[in-house]
């Protein structure tokens, strides 16, 4: 075995002082970092997933004449619970295929096919709109996107209003087609704004973690160089160590993943929760991830140690690295600008660049705003602990920074979403009129028929007429017996109101609403782990200042405090623009608009800074235990 192999996993076993609270640290961190990436990784996959099993219901790529079978979707209701209903029609017999996913055969005329939630919950009302006492059979789970979906396939003859060529059905050449489905795709959509979104915050998450390691590690290699070790003999050592770290870390991210599984499945997106094998990772993705995490963690425990291998008696001597430069403000101006010229009808691929441009910026300039803020602490400071923490802020901003810029990304991130939160529907529980669009000329034969149906079902309404609608007023206590009666007033057209229309499409708001909260909750846990590493790790690294202070007489409870301050000042005075320069993004994509309604932006906005103090605050804790322990000498 290679002696620096050797020594790297010696140095893994037995880490020395502070060496192993550093190690749990990145260990710590690194686990998160392979749970978030394998979270993103399988959810995506599952997404499609579930498309494909239910792709054929809009699958449009057959000929009117070869056609197996044709398709009209219905939006219905039962019990207050919205239903897809699809009417189907075997358009060729002949045609030998494989039956639609999750039934033994393709629907027949008049049989009745229904997900297990509608199977529940079959009630007279359904059983006397569909002419049968129960279901003809139940779809399976590989005809389901959800276990929670509500859906009939209802079989109808051939030529039948809704599947008539006039009426523009579609057309399906097998019953496994695998068209993506509307409301998959615009997750798949927000899935790849998170995680253009996330990216930074979890970059910086690697990096912390990596950090956390290599700062222990700086003084024995510097050591190390000064005794006649070779650079590449170093960074080799460097590398093993942190491999195996990175390598541990991913396992462990992996396995909380699988042991969190079922309670990941239990997110209603989509329509209802997930099946637990949608969300469990392939063996390749497990590989991806293996390899992928480790990588990243010896990339980043690289470039941090490159001063290491170059000057290691800059390392002993304790120089600070050199000023950030003011140029990088001109990168603030970039994403912005790429976004206001693309506007939201922009193409996807350059949108995410241009988000992530300006995400970027925010991790590039936060370093050069850190040291603003400590120059002048340092120069205004009225005593000891200011001064401490504005001098520790001024000379290496970069370090100061990188503990707490996953949070700082955050704000961006609240800042950029305060803008876009989906806000739901108009309509209200007040409208309650049933109204039909029937064909020219027939707005009056409906009418009468409307007028019979009910008096045949002995309920009190009222039915009105204008030039190209039925409009019928019912009272909300009959609304489900009169839907059941009026069912077939119209062919291919089920009685809602337009709240009930609404509530149909409420559940895209609903996705789009739970993605919002699902993309900050990875962003905060990814900004809490990667501050919680920071913390130890910055009390690592201020070990022997603080050593040296102590000794000198300083107390150490102005010690902790400056450090605290230090930890609390970047998050303050950069976050909060940082949520500022978020939002004037988001204005930059929309055109000046803002789309939210309401309050739920500023909820937003609010708990993002409540949610960062508080993090910063228990960061500290963790942190001023291990800053005492080192520092005692």
């Amino acid at each position: 075995m290679n002696p620096m192999t050797d020594l790297g996993l010696r140095f893994v076993r037995r880490p020395g002082p502070g060496g192993r609270a550093a190690n749990l640290a990145a260990l710590g961190a690194t686990a998160i970092v392979a749970l978030l990436v394998t979270f993103l990784i399988a959810g995506s996959l599952g997404l499609t997933h579930r498309s494909d099993r239910i792709g054929w219901r809009t699958t449009d790529d057959g000929d009117q004449k070869t056609a197996v079978g044709v398709v009209n979707e219905i939006e219905d209701m039962a019990g207050g619970i919205p239903i897809t209903r699809y009417d189907v029609a075997i358009n060729n017999p002949q045609k030998q295929v494989a039956p639609p996913p999750g039934l033994a055969a393709a629907p027949k005329p008049g049989e009745v096919f229904v997900s297990p939630e509608v199977a529940k919950h079959w009630s007279d009302d359904l059983a006397k709109r569909f002419n049968t006492k129960t279901p003809t059979g139940v779809i399976t789970d590989k005809g389901l996107s959800s276990p929670n979906e509500w859906v009939i396939i209802h079989g109808v003859e051939k030529n039948s209003p809704g599947v008539a060529p006039t009426d523009h059905p579609k057309y399906l050449d097998s019953w496994n087609g695998k068209a993506l489905d509307e409301r998959m795709a615009v997750l798949l959509v927000l899935v790849a704004f998170g995680i253009t979104l996330v990216l930074f915050p979890l970059l910086s998450l690697v990096g912390q973690a990596a950090g956390v390691a290599a700062k222990r590690r700086e003084h024995r290699l510097a050591a190390l160089r000064l005794a006649g070790a070779t650079r590449s003999q170093v960074l080799w050592l460097s590398a093993v160590e942190q491999a195996v770290l990175g390598l541990l870390g991913a396992i462990a991210g992996l396995i909380g993943y699988t042991l969190l599984t079922p309670l990941i499945a239990r997110i209603p997106l989509g329509g209802g929760r997930w099946y637990v094998h949608d969300l469990t990772p392939s063996w390749w993705v497990a590989l991806i991830v293996l390899i992928a995490v480790p990588v990243l963690s010896v990339i980043s425990a690289l470039i941090g140690l490159g001063r290491v291998s170059i000057t290691p008696l800059g390392v002993v001597r304790g120089q600070t690295r050199k000023a950030t430069s003011a140029l990088r403000l001109g990168l603030l101006v970039v994403g912005p600008i790429m976004l206001a010229i693309l506007g939201t009808g922009g193409a996807i691929i350059p949108l995410l660049i241009g988000i992530g441009l300006a995400a970027l910026a925010v991790r590039i300039v936060g370093p050069f705003a850190v040291q603003l803020i400590g120059k002048f602490m340092a120069r205004t400071a009225k005593g000891p602990v200011a001064l401490l923490a504005g001098r520790r802020l001024a000379d290496d901003p970069k370090a100061a920074f990188r503990p707490v810029a996953a949070l700082v990304l955050s704000g961006f991130v609240t800042g950029f979403l305060a803008l876009f939160m989906p806000y739901g529907m108009n309509s209200t529980a007040a409208d309650q009129a049933f109204e039909f669009s029937p064909k020219q000329g027939q707005v009056a034969a409906v009418a009468k028929d409307a007028r019979q149906l009910l008096a045949d079902a002995k309920i009190s309404g009222k039915v009105t007429t204008d030039d190209h609608s039925v409009i019928i007023s019912i009272p909300p206590a009959d609304h489900e017996k009169a839907r059941t009666a009026l069912y077939n007033l119209v062919p291919g057209k089920v009685p809602l109101t337009n709240a009930e229309r609404d509530e149909q499409d409420a559940g895209m708001y609903k996705d789009l609403r739970l993605g919002v909260a699902l993309l900050l909750g990875l962003v905060f846990v990814t900004g809490a782990a990667s501050t919680a590493a920071g913390a130890v790790g910055t009390a690592l690294d201020q070990a022997g200042p603080a050593k040296a202070l102590r000794r000198s007489g300083v107390p150490l409870k102005v010690i902790e405090r400056s450090a605290r301050l230090a930890a609390v000042v970047p998050v303050i005075g950069v976050g909060l623009p940082v949520v500022g320069f978020g939002a004037l993004t988001g204005l930059a994509l929309s055109g000046g608009e803002v789309l939210t309604k309401g309050s739920s932006g500023v909820i937003l906005l609010g708990a993002q800074v409540i949610i960062g103090l508080v993090l910063v605050a228990v960061a500290g804790a963790a942190g001023a235990p291990v800053l005492r322990k080192a520092s005692v000498g």
